[in-house]
């Protein structure tokens, strides 16, 4: 090696914490651009959220269409990304429209799952054509959701249609991101988390090295990447050892005992954004699914406060996505779900923060990266209408800053997937039931 490449580092040198192997983010001693030492592109990126149950109709869909529409009271949240988003109305799956609670089997898919009567049936979700054309990275997809599963706590379907199990647990998603090399690096890693060290105490020496060839903007950015990485860690260990603490007695067999902390939805959903972030920053993943609730549940404590806040009646998750969806703009079960989907775009502007302060080789990683936040319901069991807010990925050719209101019953959600999988640069020519990419979007 002569003496000028022995000057550079790649993407792939690697710190070693808690018996992980983390990748590094771009620095500009890697070649002065991103991914230069391997010689590739900035790569494409894509997350989809799912809102469960209903939304709050009155406060979610835009008054007026067009690029100098109203803003939606959900939407306030994400003022300052007005530019970088685009609200669609009166998207569908047609051909596979379903009802009832099992929506979530269907979002990416598009596919009737009841079209054999007495079983169900499925075919590969959009994340997944994704993923199979976004690598090769460490994982090739990652689901994650309020809970560990499949059925309706999954997003993603293989190309067998077969569910993919969700991940729920914050610590089990950080450490299928970041895994053990090997058995030895495992038993370490136990040690350590039973000490509560950071997980880059190990690799203090390694940035130390590092630090003295890397020039101002670059210990800025990896100053940067090493306080996020501590932040998330802080959060998973504070929760464990608030659980290792102990809790007051009580009658446990009552009480569905949960991972977190804390019964909070904010917290969960923040957690998880974190754990994106970081992964889409490592390049770990570049496909994410996330469900953000269930039909049923979980009923988060925020449930309690927005009903002392709107005069609305004590109900389960459930209740309120029947009651809130079918309801009146002034109704406070309806209000109840307006707080919830507000918080659910508080949440992504916190995400879209964060990868906004990413650099990529042109712009930054939120201009490479894909994000859907929706649902299949605007009120429960309704599939007419799926809420649909599509942000990011200015880079890849995406036009926002506008309300797309389509003809009711004729546009099918599968263009909006062909539109996003084709900007992803992935070389497919349908999906589903598809009739072509939505030219509205595109720059």
């Amino acid at each position: 090696m002569n003496e000028k490449s022995s000057s550079f580092i790649t993407r792939r040198t690697v710190l070693r914490g808690l018996g992980a192997t983390i990748a590094l983010p771009f620095l500009e001693i890697m070649g002065g651009k991103p991914l230069a030492a391997a010689g590739k592109t900035e790569p494409s990126r894509l997350a989809c959220f799912y809102i469960p149950g209903c939304i709050n109709r009155h406060q979610w869909f835009p008054k007026d269409t067009g690029r100098n529409y109203t803003l939606a009271p959900s939407h306030q949240p994400l003022e300052k990304y007005r530019e970088q988003f685009s609200v669609l109305s009166n998207l569908r799956h047609i051909e596979g429209q379903i009802s009832g609670h099992v929506h979530p089997y269907n979002w990416l898919t598009g596919h009737n799952i009841n079209i054999i009567p007495g079983t169900v049936t499925n075919t590969v979700s959009m994340d997944q054509v994704a993923a199979r054309h976004l690598g090769p990275t460490w994982l090739p997809s990652l689901a994650l959701s309020f809970g560990n599963g499949v059925g309706t706590a999954t997003l993603s379907r293989n190309s067998l249609g077969v569910d993919i199990p969700a991940v729920g647990n914050h610590r089990t998603v950080f450490e299928r991101l970041f895994p053990p090399a090997d058995r030895a690096q495992l038993q370490d890693a136990r040690a350590r988390v039973v000490l509560n060290q950071s997980v880059l105490d190990a690799a203090l020496d390694d940035v130390k090295a590092l630090h003295g060839r890397l020039g101002a903007i670059d210990r800025q950015r990896l100053e940067q990447y090493l306080t996020s990485i501590r932040e998330i860690e802080k959060r998973l260990t504070d929760s464990d050892a608030i659980l290792q603490r102990g809790r007051p007695g009580f009658d446990e067999s009552s009480v569905r005992v949960d991972v977190q902390a804390k019964n909070s939805m904010r917290e969960h959903i923040e957690k998880m954004f974190d754990l994106i972030a970081l992964a889409f920053q490592t390049d770990m993943t570049r496909v994410v699914t996330q469900n953000l609730g269930g039909e049923g549940g979980p009923n988060y404590d925020e449930y309690k406060d927005w009903a002392k806040l709107t005069g609305a009646p004590l109900r389960g998750a459930h209740d309120y996505h029947h009651k809130g969806g079918q309801s009146e703009a002034a109704n406070p079960d309806a209000q109840v779900i307006g707080h919830r989907d507000a918080l659910f775009c508080a949440c992504l502007a916190r995400l879209m923060d964060k990868l906004a302060a990413m650099p990529a080789k042109d712009g930054t990683v939120l201009d490479h990266t894909v994000l859907l936040l929706g649902g299949a319901q605007i009120s429960s069991h309704s599939g007419k209408n799926f809420p649909t807010l599509l942000a990011g990925g200015q880079k890849l050719g995406f036009k926002h800053g506008q309300h797309l209101k389509f003809e009711s019953g004729k546009k099918p959600m599968s263009d909006l997937y062909l539109t996003i999988l084709q900007q992803l640069g992935c070389p497919v020519t349908s999906f589903k039931e598809s009739k072509g990419p939505i030219s509205e979007l595109l720059a």
